[in-house]
């Protein structure tokens, strides 16, 4: 016996080690770091909360609830100015590179866009874009739903809400572009981004902007006692797209997924009450956006770890949202119990715009799905890989699945 346990403490120590090793060259954008995640998550949310690498230009992973919120909190100790996860080579990608007042500013300017209220008007082109996205695969009795329907979906709302007069090629564009973002950023990709956004914007300023809408309020607005720069217009457009195109396509696909690991959830979400009473635990279990990064403003010490000015912590909303000293069977769906206070939205000041809008099409997206289908499974071939990157997004969900009727 003694033998036994000798052995198997010695296997624990050299795991320990080879997971230690790990952590400290963690790639944000790596296929190999993605498929072992979660367990060095684990590992760091139990041994070393604020781990170093020296990946992607080195970072202290934050990796626990609690060090995530005090972050995310204290934007004046972690500031979110020349703090990307990697290099955008942009001038502005307002305002999640800005600090208040400018990035206040900047939300006060939008959130009354993006409020349930502002975005009623265009909840019947949802509920109508997905019928339609829905009516092309139905009878075939399969989908890839991130590409099929997800995807698609979420760009031509986006198209209605912001970009109204993007031709489907230029969104095709634009959708390629968001998910390559998210996916592998680097400044040529953010560079591409900027001259879109850029363009657009340009074309709309000669065309004529009317209305109270985000493109009206950015070039008409002011942030503060000063006119929004043109850099910051566009870095604002950048934002949109990034968040609109990837984020949310990501949390359907997710979601999807999930229905297919547990038959019995198809019940729950034809329920209208799964909107407030499960949502967010899908939410919390696939975080959409993985991670943001912050620099130090000051020396600061973060769970017994000494971050000096300049140097930059990744804030891993993923891992706070799997922290069993938060939430009970952290890796798992949990419902029917409060679990309130996920990260998937992010925290403090920077919290998701674009929170209301994403909560409405998956909403949406899940109701008239429901209506036509059942009995959704994965088809026989389907490959599911999580995309190493920005997001928690699947490569593809490939579906199979029986009429309704």
């Amino acid at each position: 016996m003694t033998t036994t346990h000798q052995g198997d403490d010695q296997q624990d120590l050299a795991d320990e080690k080879h997971l230690a090793e790990r952590l400290s060259h963690f790639d944000l954008f790596s296929w190999e770091d993605q498929r072992v995640k979660w367990e060095l998550f684990d590992y760091a949310r139990g041994r070393c909360p604020v781990a170093h690498t020296d990946g992607n230009g080195g970072f202290y992973i934050v990796s626990r609830y609690e060090d995530v919120r005090r972050v995310m909190e204290d934007w004046e100790t972690f500031s979110s100015t020349e703090s990307p996860l990697v290099p955008t080579g942009v001038p502005s990608l307002c305002p999640i590179d800005d600090d208040p007042p400018i990035q206040s500013a900047a939300r006060q300017l939008l959130n009354p866009l993006f409020s349930r209220k502002a975005l009623a008007p265009y909840e019947e082109a949802m509920h109508q874009t997905a019928k339609a996205l829905i009516d092309g695969f139905v009878d075939r009795g399969s989908a890839e739903i991130l590409n099929e329907y997800a995807g698609p979906y979420v760009g031509r709302m986006l198209t209605k809400v912001i970009f109204n007069d993007l031709t489907d090629e230029e969104l095709n564009a634009a959708q390629e572009l968001a998910l390559a973002v998210a996916e592998g950023a680097t400044p040529e990709l953010f560079g591409q981004l900027f001259v879109m956004c850029t363009e657009y914007l340009e074309r709309a300023k000669k065309r004529g902007i009317t209305g109270d809408g985000v493109l009206a309020r950015l070039v008409g607005g002011r942030f503060g006692d000063r006119p929004i720069t043109q850099e910051e217009q566009v870095g604002c457009l950048g934002i949109l797209v990034l968040g609109g195109l990837d984020t949310t396509r990501a949390a359907i696909g997710n979601i999807a997924y999930r229905l297919t690991q547990h038959p019995g959830l198809e019940d729950r979400l034809r329920n209208p009450a799964w909107v407030r009473r499960d949502m967010d635990e899908f939410l919390r279990l696939d975080s959409p956006v993985a991670a943001m990064a912050r620099v130090a403003t000051r020396d600061v010490e973060l769970n017994g770890v000494l971050i000096k000015k300049g140097e930059r912590v990744q804030v891993r909303f993923d891992s706070a949202n799997r922290d069993t000293a938060k939430f009970r069977d952290a890796d798992q769906l949990v419902f029917d119990e409060a679990r309130s206070g996920h990260a998937a939205f992010g925290m403090g000041v920077h919290r998701c715009v674009g929170s209301n809008m994403a909560r409405m099409q998956i909403e949406i997206a899940f109701e008239e799905l429901l209506k036509r289908v059942k009995n959704i499974r994965l088809a026989p071939a389907a490959d599911i890989k999580w995309v190493p990157g920005q997001s928690n997004a699947l490569h593809t969900v490939d579906i199979e699945f029986d009429r309704v009727g």
